[in-house]
């Protein structure tokens, strides 16, 4: 067959071409494989009169055209969709990734949602991991749902031929920076997160070492680069590979960026020392709260000590430190506002990102929540946290988007969404 695979663009991102979607590369990637004439239509950083000429000058000429989307992203999605079926209301689409994924569930366990309604315009509405045996199921009608891949090192390395790899840009401390993703999957349950409830995201599968290395060693030979963004949920749940890994990249003149569980380097501090020597200069940690009773509420399963030790265990061995903080917890009051506040003044860290909570399908909070007439032009509650649900497929949902935009409509029992936002920038304003 001939597909066209089709990333959106995200106009709402300060900065679209940062990371490729990798995930779409690696399906491209299997299509390729199979035996199919696969080209992948990049959209990112395109304006919507050039998506709308290209789309329809190519509107007859494929088999199947696969969108993948996010949430944020339904919204161009949903635009390029229309432009395709207004020059060819025949063509066979696909919707893929995590907001297909998301919403699938939810039909699943029998919920009513308008943004259920929308994705069924596409021919195959594709939950889970479009690789290896899942492929057919991408061309058969309705709903459909790939079986979850146990070992994936037995999926291809993702082809970067696909796309145009040197039109990305992310630079770490002075060097070029490529994304790679070692794992798939977290195991812990934060209510705020949207793929808890998700198969291939609540599940761990892990690359072996020898494969990571393989990987990293393949894209150095052919782009050059020797500078890596890790995009796993977190790199140090399993200490063994970790050591492993670790060990093997010390021989390397390689630097990494990484996301960690600040009650695994609290654990196993030795393992900051590991990462040092293994080249990671960044290392990067959701802190979300200086409030342990928020921390609790939405199941974090760390605390603000905790954080605050981690902290320190990466300053003391030189690893720069950047932390991720949220606004906008179930109930939060002012009072737990400040503790982040004081959070933030305490642990110093070299850098950090506050957002207001913005709840999308697959999440607890989104899919928990139950009608409320609390507060007027609010029509959603979870314990405390109310907010409404946007059309996706007609409304942006991002919060701190391109200059200084935002669509966030959440608030507390206690603070209101205007003062959610002014007390973002306050701190932003005050510590940056």
């Amino acid at each position: 067959m001939k597909v066209a695979l089709i990333q959106p663009n995200s106009p709402f991102l300060t900065d679209e071409k940062v990371f490729p979607n990798i995930g779409l590369i690696r399906v491209a990637t299997q299509l390729k494989y199979d035996g199919h004439k696969v080209d992948l239509f990049d959209y990112t950083g395109k304006k919507d009169i050039e998506i709308k000429n290209h789309i329809q000058k190519n509107a007859t000429k494929y088999d199947a055209y696969g969108f993948s989307s996010t949430t944020p992203q339904f919204l161009y999605t949903t635009k390029i969709f229309n432009y395709l079926k207004d020059k060819n209301k025949d063509a066979y689409t696909i919707l893929g990734g995590a907001h297909a994924s998301a919403l699938y569930n939810l039909k699943q366990k029998g919920y009513k949602d308008f943004n259920i309604d929308d994705l069924e315009n596409f021919n195959t509405i594709f939950a889970g991991e479009g690789e290896l045996d899942n492929v057919d199921l991408m061309f058969k009608n309705g709903w459909q749902k790939g079986k979850l891949i146990k070992n994936i090192d037995d999926v291809l390395e993702p082809d970067r031929n696909l796309i145009d790899e040197e039109s990305y840009h992310y630079n770490l401390f002075g060097k070029d920076t490529l994304s790679i993703q070692t794992q798939r999957g977290c195991p812990f349950d934060c209510a705020f997160c949207c793929g808890r409830d998700i198969e291939m995201y609540n599940k761990v599968r892990q690359h072996s070492p020898e494969r990571v290395l393989k990987e990293m060693d393949d894209l150095h030979e052919k782009y050059g680069r020797s500078s890596f963004m890790w995009y796993d949920d977190e790199i140090n749940i399993n200490m063994n590979r970790l050591e492993k890994l670790c060990v093997a990249l010390s021989k390397r003149n390689y630097q990494h960026r990484g996301f960690i569980r600040s009650d695994q380097i609290v654990k196993h501090p030795e393992s900051v020392e590991w990462m040092k020597e293994a080249g990671f200069v960044k290392l990067c940690t959701g802190v979300e709260s200086g409030s342990d009773n928020m921390l609790k509420k939405v199941n974090k399963k760390t605390t603000s000590e905790m954080n605050y030790e981690a902290r320190k265990i990466i300053k003391k061995n030189k690893i720069h430190y950047e932390s991720f903080l949220m606004l906008g917890f179930p109930g939060e009051g002012r009072g737990d506002v400040l503790k982040t506040i004081n959070w933030i003044k305490n642990a110093k860290p070299d850098d950090y990102d506050v957002n207001i909570i913005t709840p999308y399908p697959g999440s607890k909070i989104y899919d928990e929540a139950v009608p409320s007439t609390t507060f007027k032009n609010y029509k959603w509650e979870f314990n405390g946290m109310f907010f409404n649900k946007p059309r996706y497929s007609k409304e942006d949902s991002f919060y701190k988007g391109i200059d200084a935009q935002s669509e966030s409509n959440v608030r507390t029992t206690y603070i209101s969404n205007k003062e959610l936002k002014k007390t973002r920038d306050l701190i932003d304003r005050r510590f940056k």
